[in-house]
């Protein structure tokens, strides 16, 4: 495993058992702990969890000349899985070097809400 300044922090903070980086950080996350980037340390946070979310947000990132073909096979699948499409972004054009990709924002909520 990489020793980053996270992965070090998180092995400091917590004895724990795994095998990947991730499970460490997984677990370090269910305990309430997030990795804060500025002070680079894992920092506790007890704040009460806010009730979930009922929107899904996908952001698709495809070559330019099919995004919007590839949008369209995803607003099938997904309205036959019972999401409703509530928000739909133009077309970006991604920065250099990928600017022959776009990226386009779609926001579904639970039609079962």
């Amino acid at each position: 495993m990489k020793k980053t300044a996270k992965y070090s922090k998180a092995s400091e903070r917590l004895t724990f058992p795994h095998s990947t980086q991730e499970e460490l950080y997984r677990e370090l996350n269910r305990l309430g702990y997030y990795w804060q980037p500025d002070s680079k340390d894992w920092i506790r946070d007890d704040t009460p969890a806010k009730d979930a979310t009922n929107l899904v947000k996908v952001r698709v990132w495809a070559s330019s000349d099919k995004i919007t073909q590839v949008v369209e096979l995803l607003l099938e699948g997904l309205a036959d899985s019972g999401l409703k499409l509530v928000e739909q972004s133009e077309p970006y054009s991604c920065r250099p070097p990928q600017q022959n990709d776009s990226r386009i924002y779609l926001t579904f909520m639970d039609s079962e809400d």
